[in-house]
C-alpha cells in the first residue's frame, strides 16, 4: 500500500519540557493560590476524575487522581498500542497511521503546560486570541457562524487553508485550554467516543462539555476496528451508546466514523484488517445503515485517499455521506472519486498554540449551519442522501385523506406509513398563533407553525405524554424537533418552542420524562455545565415559589444530584446535594440558612469550597474530610 503523504514534523520540543511523568502538579498551595476555579461538571472513574472548570473566565477540561489531587498525563510511550477497557491510556485517534511518537510527546507536553496554568504556576498566553482576531462577545449561536479568514488561521502555524477551522481531540489530550482553542479561531470539534466495541475515551464527556461551554459546534467520533466478529452495526451501537449520538439542536456534529489505516496490525491483520474490498465495503454500509436508523442521518467519513483506494477499491456507495478527508499538505488534497471535493479537511496534526490536529471546514457559515441542523445536508463533494424532501402532495389513505405541504414533506422523510401509520384525518387548523395539525394512525400526530414547521409528536411514549399532561401546543409550545434517542445512559430528548422560550423535554431510564426550559437561568447554567452529560437528566421541572422569588431544578447523572437554583440577586448555580458541601448546606437550612449558591464548586488549595448569598462560604477538606462554614 502506498504510504499516504504528511508533513515534516516541527523540530523536537526541549528535552526539559518532553521529560514528563505521569503526574504533575496541579493543585496550587492554598498560601500560594491567587486564582479560583469553578468546576462546571465532573465524572469520576474510580481514581480518576475528568472535569471542565473555569479558571479566571477560562474553560479548561482536565483530568486528576482524587488521591493526590495531581494532574493525570498520557504517557507518549503507550503510543500505538490497544488499550484494555477502562484503560485511559493508548489508543488510536484520527491520523493514527501518519502520527509519530514525536507527535504524542508534543500532546503529553501541551496537556502539563495547561495543567500548570490551571495550578496558577504559570501565566496563560492571552496573546493568543489577539493573533486569531478573535471578535469579544461572540455568542453560542455565533460559534457555528464564525468563518476564519486564512490569516487568522494561520496564527498558530506558517499556513492554514481558508475555512472554518476546528480542532480533534481524544484521550491524549487530558488538559485542554478550550477557551484557547476558540480565541485562536477553532469553532468546532470532533471528540474521540469510541474505538472497535469496547473501548471509550473516558474523557469523552468533559471534553464535549468543554467544547461546548465556550460556543464550539461538537461531535463524537469512532475510530473504527472492523473485524468479522465485531460488526459495523454492532460498532454503530456502541459509539451511539457512548455518547456519539446526533440531535438536530444546532450545535451537534454528526457522527464521524474514522476508518484508516490498522493501528495494530499484529493483532488485526493488514492496513485492511483483512477484509476484501467487498467486505469493507459491507462492513461501513452496516455501521451508516445503523447510525442512520437510531439518529436519523448518516454519519460523516473520516479516512485518506490510499486507504480509501485500496481498501474500500474507491467505492462510490457512500458519497452522500460528509467526506472528511485526512492530508498532511499544503496543496489541494486529493479525495476518493465518488466525491469531487472535501467538507472537512485534517490538514495538520500541529495546529494551533497547543500543536494539535487542526482541521478546517470547507463551506460558508450557512453551510456549516445546515450540516449541524439538517439531516438530509448534502456534501459539497456529493449527493444528497436518500429521502430528502420533494414537496410533492401524497394521498396515503384508503379513507381519501391526504398528506400535503410541510406536514406531508416531513411525514414522507421521517419515513411515511412504516413509522407513522396512514392519516386518520386531514390537516385541521385553530391552533394556537395559527398552527396546524393532522394525526396518523400509529398514535402520532405532526404540528406545523410558522416558527417552527412541521415535526411529530409520539404519543406512545413517555414524552409525548408529558406534552399532553401540559397542554400540548398551549404549554410547551409546538414541537421543533422529532424525538431524538442514543443519547448518553440510553436517554432521549424533543425540543418544542414557544414564542422566545425553548422547552426541551427529556427522558432517561431512572428520571422518566421532564422538561428543561432552556431559555431560563436555570436551562442557561444546565447547558453551560454540559446538558445531560454535565449535571444529567432533569428528575424535576423547575419549580418556583422560594424565599425571594428563587426557584429550582434537580438533575440526576448516575448517583450524583445536582440542584440548580436561580434568584435575581444570586444567578443560576448548582448544588452538589451529595457532596460533603452540599449535606452542609441542606442540614444548615438550604436557601433559607446560608442562601443560595453564588459559585458552584470550587478547588482552593487542599480545600474544596462553595460560596452562598448570605456571606457563607462552605469549605471541605479532601485532607482532613472535615466540612465547615464561615462567614
Amino acid at each position: 500500500m502506498k504510504a499516504p503523504p504528511r508533513l515534516t514534523l516541527p523540530a523536537a520540543l526541549t528535552a526539559a519540557v518532553l521529560a514528563i511523568t505521569t503526574l504533575t502538579p496541579v493543585a496550587a498551595l492554598e498560601e500560594a493560590a491567587t486564582t479560583r476555579s469553578t468546576t462546571l461538571s465532573e465524572e469520576r472513574q474510580g481514581n480518576l476524575v475528568s472535569k471542565v472548570v473555569e479558571s479566571d473566565g477560562e474553560i479548561v477540561s482536565t483530568l486528576v487522581d482524587a488521591n493526590t489531587g495531581e494532574a493525570v498525563l498520557p504517557d507518549p510511550a503507550r503510543a500505538g498500542t490497544q488499550p484494555a477497557a477502562g484503560d485511559p491510556h493508548g489508543g488510536a485517534v484520527m491520523g493514527q497511521w501518519a502520527k509519530s511518537e514525536h507527535h504524542f510527546e508534543q500532546m503529553a507536553a501541551s496537556s502539563a503546560r495547561t495543567a500548570e496554568e490551571l495550578a496558577g504556576d504559570t501565566d496563560t498566553d492571552d496573546d493568543a486570541g489577539a493573533a486569531a482576531g478573535a471578535t469579544d462577545g461572540d455568542t453560542a449561536e455565533e460559534a457555528v457562524a464564525g468563518v476564519a479568514s486564512a490569516e487568522s488561521l494561520g496564527a498558530a502555524a506558517s499556513w492554514a487553508p481558508s475555512g472554518i477551522k476546528g480542532t480533534d481531540v481524544s484521550n491524549w489530550q487530558p488538559s485542554l485550554n478550550w477557551s484557547s482553542l476558540w480565541n485562536q479561531g477553532s469553532r468546532f470539534a470532533y471528540v474521540k467516543t469510541s474505538e472497535g466495541d469496547s473501548i471509550r475515551n473516558s474523557l469523552f464527556q468533559q471534553q464535549y462539555a468543554g467544547a461546548g461551554a465556550v460556543g464550539m459546534a461538537r461531535g463524537g467520533y469512532h475510530f473504527a476496528i472492523p473485524t468479522r466478529d465485531s460488526s459495523g452495526a454492532k460498532q454503530a451501537d456502541y459509539f451511539i451508546n457512548n455518547g456519539g449520538g446526533w440531535s438536530a439542536d444546532g450545535r451537534t456534529l454528526p457522527g464521524l466514523l474514522d476508518v484508516e489505516n490498522n493501528p495494530y496490525p499484529s493483532l488485526y491483520g493488514n492496513q485492511c484488517y483483512g477484509f476484501s474490498q467487498s467486505e469493507m465495503v459491507g462492513w461501513i454500509r452496516d455501521f451508516s445503515n445503523r447510525y442512520k436508523a437510531r439518529t436519523g442521518r448518516v454519519p460523516a467519513i473520516y479516512t485518506n485517499y490510499y486507504w480509501w483506494q485500496d481498501c474500500t477499491g474507491n467505492s462510490t456507495a457512500f458519497n452522500d455521506h460528509p467526506m472528511h478527508i485526512a492530508a498532511y499538505e499544503t496543496t489541494a488534497p486529493r479525495v476518493p472519486s465518488a466525491w469531487s471535493t472535501y467538507d472537512f479537511w485534517q490538514y495538520t496534526d500541529a495546529g494551533f498554540t497547543e500543536r494539535i490536529d487542526a482541521n478546517v471546514f470547507r463551506g460558508s457559515t450557512a453551510q456549516l449551519q445546515d450540516l449541524v441542523r439538517n439531516r438530509y445536508y448534502k456534501p459539497m463533494g456529493g449527493r444528497a442522501p436518500s429521502g430528502t424532501p420533494t414537496g410533492t402532495p401524497t394521498q396515503v389513505s384508503p379513507a381519501g385523506y391526504v398528506v400535503k405541504g410541510g406536514i406531508g414533506n416531513q411525514y414522507r422523510a421521517l419515513g411515511g406509513s412504516s413509522v407513522f401509520g396512514t392519516p386518520t384525518m386531514n390537516e385541521r387548523g385553530g391552533l394556537v398563533n395559527g398552527g396546524v395539525y393532522q394525526r396518523f394512525s400509529k398514535n402520532s400526530t405532526f404540528y406545523w407553525s410558522s416558527p417552527t414547521g412541521a415535526w411529530p409528536v409520539n404519543f406512545n411514549g413517555a414524552i409525548g405524554r408529558k406534552f399532553t399532561a401540559n397542554r400540548y401546543e398551549n404549554g410547551f409550545g409546538y414541537p421543533s424537533t422529532r424525538e431524538i434517542t442514543g443519547l448518553t445512559g440510553g436517554g432521549a430528548y424533543q425540543v418544542f418552542r414557544s414564542g422566545g422560550a425553548v422547552n426541551k423535554v427529556l427522558w432517561s431510564p431512572a428520571t422518566g420524562a421532564q422538561p428543561v426550559r432552556e431559555t431560563s437561568g436555570i436551562g442557561a447554567a444546565w447547558k453551560r455545565a454540559g446538558y445531560e452529560r454535565g449535571y444529567g437528566y432533569p428528575s424535576t421541572p423547575e419549580i418556583g415559589g422560594l424565599v425571594n422569588g428563587g426557584s429550582y431544578q434537580l438533575f440526576r447523572r448516575g448517583n450524583d444530584v445536582h440542584k440548580i437554583l436561580w434568584s435575581s440577586a444570586s444567578g443560576a448555580h448548582a448544588v452538589k446535594e451529595n457532596s460533603a458541601i452540599g449535606r452542609e448546606w441542606k442540614a444548615a437550612g438550604s436557601e433559607r440558612g446560608y442562601g443560595y449558591p453564588t459559585t458552584g464548586e470550587y478547588r482552593y488549595g487542599t480545600e474544596i469550597r462553595q460560596k452562598f448569598s448570605k456571606n457563607f462560604t462552605v469549605h471541605y477538606s479532601t485532607t482532613t474530610k472535615r466540612t465547615w462554614a464561615t462567614r
